[in-house]
């Protein structure tokens, strides 16, 4: 029986990700056209996710129960098995959850709440964090401390997602020597959080649709192909909620550069 509910699992994924793929194909159709498409698409992702939740949610605890041996001891090769399909059924999740914020960004639904936040504390904390990570990818994540900047208006929980996608993203698609380096610095009325990395880059002529919805460079997805596409829709949504911007300057095969500025707080 939980042979088989995966199995249906899998098929309806697998049927989710084909509407996605599809969908994100259709390039010169009517404005009407395309809005009635997007209506139907959110309308299909805010459905199916809703669905997938729960019974992934079941199957991770069962997965989990089973990795950490309260249900008996497995041989090594059975604990590499659970342990695998551990780590997909928590890599979907993210997916899933991921798909749902742009459907509730895409409806408008988001909410922040400006606090003043120090920066450059969000930014220390997660590039400590994000060390061994960096570390096992060969990339070198540098960030040196600032002279004291004025706090920011920002959501700290929020900020930190947008932070930890720009360096998680810089960390990943670098490859031999990796570098990326963070600089925060004061403008007029802004702190400006910029992150430079020697990594694959994005072809120039892909850079239009870099904070748009699903979209990952074709030479990124030869490199990685999981991923929802949705990381930088996502951080230009929470940026622009807080009153600042966000943007990108990337040559393939040299690297790219990540900006957001945030407004100082007052």
């Amino acid at each position: 029986m939980f042979v088989l509910f995966v199995i249906f699992l899998l098929i309806t994924i697998a049927e989710f990700f084909c509407i996605v793929f599809l969908l994100r194909k259709i390039r010169n159709s009517s404005q009407a056209e395309i809005k009635k498409m997007e209506e139907r698409r959110s309308g299909f992702i805010s459905i199916i996710s809703h669905q997938l939740r729960t019974p992934l949610s079941i199957i991770k605890g069962y997965l989990e129960a089973l990795s950490t041996g309260d249900l008996g001891r497995m041989t090594k090769e059975q604990q590499e098995y659970i342990d695998g399909a551990l780590a997909i059924n928590k890599d979907t999740i993210i997916l899933v959850n991921d798909y749902l914020k742009a459907v509730r960004l895409d409806a408008e639904i988001i909410e922040v709440t400006p606090v003043a936040v120090d920066l450059a504390e969000i930014v220390a904390e997660e590039v400590k964090r994000l060390s061994s990570l960096a570390q096992a990818s060969n990339c070198k994540l540098i960030f040196t401390s600032p002279p004291p900047l004025p706090m920011v208006k920002a959501d700290i929980v929020k900020i930190k997602q947008v932070v930890e996608n720009i360096l998680t993203n810089a960390i990943k698609y670098t490859s031999g020597h990796g570098r990326a380096e963070v600089v925060l610095s004061q403008e007029k009325g802004f702190i400006r959080f910029s992150c430079r990395d020697n990594g694959l880059g994005i072809p120039r002529d892909q850079q239009a649709e870099l904070f748009t919805k699903f979209f990952r460079a074709q030479n990124i997805i030869k490199k990685d192909t999981k991923g929802s596409g949705l990381g930088l829709y996502l951080n230009k949504k929470v940026v622009e909620a807080l009153g600042g911007k966000i943007w990108i300057e990337s040559e393939e095969g040299k690297g790219t550069t990540v900006y957001f500025e945030l407004p100082i707080y007052k």
